[in-house]
């Protein structure tokens, strides 16, 4: 069985919220089953996606947002905020065409706001894209 520490995060109201953590994997924290209504059937047959692309060279067009590092200056187990901001922020680019300015998404507000994963001590992408759905 895994140890976990518990966190106390201290909101902006007088409660305090305990997380649990696993400290060796802390980008690593996802429920234990994943909802059916999550598991989505591919879009197109599998046999009719490209052996390669690249998001960033379509026709000489840059369709990516910029790259972030969260382990500067120490290292933060922030990058399930960090991908799932970064994916959508490239969704948006490539909706507009790559059309200026850059749509960068804050992963701060998913550290700070989304309740249900760790903040900076890990978190699930998919309860990530649903909070940033509903808020």
């Amino acid at each position: 069985m895994k140890q976990f520490a518990v966190v106390a995060l201290i909101g902006a109201t007088t409660n305090a919220i305990s997380r649990r953590v696993a400290p060796d994997q802390p980008c690593s924290v996802k429920p234990d089953i994943i909802p059916e209504s999550r598991v989505h059937t591919p879009l197109i047959p599998v046999n009719k996606i490209p052996e390669a692309w690249d998001w960033g060279n379509v026709d000489g067009v840059n369709y990516l947002t910029n790259m972030r590092n969260q382990h500067i200056p120490q290292y933060c187990g922030s990058c399930w905020a960090h991908a799932t901001t970064s994916a959508l922020s490239d969704r948006i680019k490539i909706a507009r065409k790559a059309a200026w300015p850059d749509i960068n998404i804050s992963p701060q507000v998913l550290i700070s706001c989304e309740m249900k994963d760790d903040g900076c001590h890990g978190g699930w992408h998919l309860n990530a894209f649903e909070w940033m759905a509903k808020n």
